[in-house]
């Protein structure tokens, strides 16, 4: 909405503060104009009072109050003068130009008195500000008053023809009344003069700003947003026409450079999601060749776990046909017809013994062929071989690896072989997808590699099965149980540790635990032997 733009929202802050500017401005200067025509009125109204003061004072002397009485109405009949009247030490009016109230009481509580009364001090020690007051006369506009207070002097008191006695020190008082008709009608005239500039100045600097602000900052960022709304369509090869100068400018060159790197961080993106999904391609075949691999190896150990089986089991009664069949042929003489059966069935227990030791040897697993290597190159080898297929399963893997582990002894392919096995199984624990966690570190002068998953746990009662020959919990056609079994023979044979934890829904932590040490052991073997 327009309401919310920038452009609005200046405009309102810039005439705010104009509007205060000019406010404060036409107060300050409309008070100081009326503080100085008050100004002048006063110093006119006192010097007015000091006229009248020195023309009235021969008079007085002389106790001649029609001349007095003259000289008062004639100076009051100037323009301006309100009211011109004496008064004495009680308050009685003496002399007035309004002579209705000649020989009245001044009421003391009355606007035009109270100002010099209430403050309760002598008339005789208020200073010039406090000997005037301004009041409302009964026709409604404004008058200043001014008092002088008519001091008794040496000529007063000394004479006999005054009974003034000469601890009094003030005789009466000289009222004037100055009006402030004029000096409002020319403050009223100042202030619409200042309040009509006040709003053509106003609204021509409104204006100059609102074209402006519209100019240099609402039409570029108009421009901006356009811009990152066209962007934000995908439309990366959008230019934002700004041609100005200054900060706003700058923000468009920045745009516009902005643009310009996504477009070509774009382009390499789409290379590089090419150039993956031929190496997944790759990978695929790879992990699919590994995968083929390690379903012939649980086969062929199947297969060995078989054949010993059957060698075990068939070794007994060969042993015995070829004894009985060796005994009857050397009992036989040699012209004797059944010796040459005899001999066939000598050589052919031979042969099948021979073939029963053959499967003996194949169901025998080797012993590892170990060499100081890296542990965490195996881990992350092991992982780059399965992470195709955790991807597909959307398993994470999280690797937590301790960079500084020393090198052990280790048969790579069989650990290897331990890892991918371990991977796979909790791949396949996790049909929905998941996190796995792999983490290397030491513990108790032992290298500890974990794998961690997210996956449906291994029921409690199945824990101490699952390391048992044949023992799965896979679906049938899935699974030889063979996988983990070998797996603990191939730790073994290094002298390390295989355990296992698990918790239904929870997931399965396997720990692989190898000698950091192996060396030094593998050395001190060969000098006792």
């Amino acid at each position: 909405m327009w309401r919310k733009s920038i452009g609005v929202k200046l405009i309102l802050v810039v005439g705010f503060i104009l509007i205060l500017s000019m406010g404060i401005y036409a107060y300050v200067n409309i008070a100081s104009q009326k503080k100085q025509l008050t100004g002048e009125v006063m110093r006119g109204a006192i010097r007015i009072s000091e006229t009248v003061r020195r023309s009235t004072r021969y008079d007085m002397l002389r106790y001649q109050s029609d001349d007095v009485h003259q000289i008062i109405e004639t100076i009051g009949e100037q323009k301006g003068l309100e009211k011109i009247r004496v008064f004495n030490k009680d308050g009685k009016i003496m002399f007035s130009t309004d002579k209705n109230e000649i020989g009245e009481m001044v009421d003391k509580k009355a606007e035009a008195c109270y100002a010099c009364h209430s403050a309760e001090k002598p008339l005789e020690r208020l200073d010039t500000p406090d000997r005037s007051r301004i009041f409302k006369a009964k026709t409604g506009h404004r008058v200043l008053g001014v008092i002088s207070a008519i001091y008794n002097e040496p000529d007063c008191y000394t004479p006999d023809c005054h009974a003034h006695p000469p601890e009094q020190k003030v005789l009466g008082v000289l009222d004037i009344g100055m009006s402030l008709e004029d000096v409002d009608k020319e403050i009223k005239g100042a202030q619409n003069k200042m309040i009509f500039f006040a709003v053509i100045a106003f609204l021509v600097i409104s204006v100059t700003i609102s074209i402006s602000i519209n100019r240099y900052i609402t039409r570029p960022v108009r421009e901006l947003v356009k811009g990152t709304k066209k962007i934000a369509e995908g439309n990366l090869d959008y230019s934002i026409p700004i041609k100005a100068e200054g900060e706003i400018a700058q923000l468009a060159f920045s745009f516009s450079q902005m643009t310009s790197d996504l477009k070509k961080a774009d382009e390499k993106l789409v290379d590089w999601g090419k150039t993956l999904e031929h190496k997944v391609e790759e990978r695929t075949e790879e992990l699919r060749k590994t995968q083929n691999q390690l379903i012939q190896s649980e086969k062929m150990a199947s297969l060995g776990k078989l054949a010993a089986g059957v060698a075990h089991e068939i070794n007994s009664p060969l042993t015995g046909i070829l004894t009985y069949s060796s005994l009857l042929f050397k009992a036989k003489k040699h012209e004797d017809p059944e010796k040459e059966d005899l001999e066939v069935i000598v050589n052919e227990t031979n042969r099948c013994k021979m073939i029963v030791k053959g499967l003996l040897d194949f169901a025998r697993q080797t012993e590892p062929q170990k060499v100081l290597s890296d542990i965490n190159e195996v881990i992350g080898k092991s992982i780059d071989l399965i992470s195709h297929q955790a991807s597909l399963q959307n398993v994470k893997i999280d690797k937590k690896i301790k960079a500084d582990l020393p090198k052990i002894m280790i048969d790579v392919g069989q650990i290897q072989q331990v890892f991918i096995n371990i991977l796979l199984n909790a791949i396949e624990a996790m049909p929905q997808g998941g996190t796995l966690i792999v983490s290397s570190g030491a513990e108790d002068e032992m290298a500890a590699i974990r794998f961690a998953d997210t996956g449906i746990g291994i029921p409690e009662e199945n824990l101490p099965r699952i390391l048992d020959p044949f023992f799965t919990t896979k679906k049938q056609g899935k699974g030889t149980g063979l996988g983990l079994s070998v797996s603990y023979g191939i730790i073994e044979r290094h002298r390390g540790k295989l355990e296992v934890k698990s918790k239904v829904g929870k997931g399965t932590t396997f720990t692989v635990k190898l000698p950091l040490k192996e060396e030094a052991l593998e050395i001190g073997e060969k000098g006792n032997q």
